[in-house]
């Protein structure tokens, strides 16, 4: 059998080599981000289906950011560095900090308490503790503590939208390897 030859062998090799090269280093974050944005964005959509967005201010700090990256890997981090984001996700009990109870404003009265000059404390029938005002309304229940249910919003956007981020992470790939190997 004769030896084959393979015309154009030294082009062919480039372009394998530079396709090699484009799906390395600032390219492999490029195409984590994406995957990462479709994870973010189902989190936020998540928020909302829950009616946990009041002020949007946990749904506007979702993002999505290289947290790692070198030529042969790249990790997304997708999540809020809000505190309250993780009681949201997670449940757990609120407690106060700096006082005996939370105040949980039920009436007109808003933001803490200690604004209000005209507040007293009274006691229910049931035992609870309030803080009513000059006209005897209710505007605060006082509490020791509250135990917020968990109501997940990231972990099961990365389990509805999973195949859809690696999917749209596969063809961004494939237009990195088409245009490595077209130019």
């Amino acid at each position: 059998m004769a030896d084959s030859v393979v015309i154009g062998k030294e082009e062919l090799l480039r372009k394998f080599r530079s396709m090699g090269d484009a799906v390395q280093g600032a390219s492999l974050g490029r195409v984590a981000m994406i995957g990462g944005m479709v994870i973010r964005d189902a989190a936020r959509d998540n928020l909302k289906d829950q009616g946990l967005i009041r002020t949007r201010t946990l749904s506007r700090s979702l993002d999505a950011e290289i947290s790692e990256q070198s030529a042969t890997r790249a990790v997304v981090d997708v999540g809020t560095n809000l505190e309250h984001g993780a009681i949201h996700e997670f449940g757990g009990t609120i407690k106060p900090k700096s006082a005996k109870y939370l105040a949980i404003p039920v009436g007109s009265y808003t933001g803490s308490p200690k604004k209000y000059s005209d507040l007293k404390v009274k006691k229910t029938g049931r035992g609870n503790l309030v803080l009513i005002d000059a006209s005897n309304r209710v505007q605060y229940v006082l509490k020791s503590s509250v135990e917020i249910p968990p109501r997940p919003y990231l972990r099961p956007a990365l389990d509805e939208k999973g195949a859809e981020a690696q999917q749209e992470m596969g063809e961004a790939f494939k237009d990195i390897v088409i245009k490595a190997a077209t130019s």
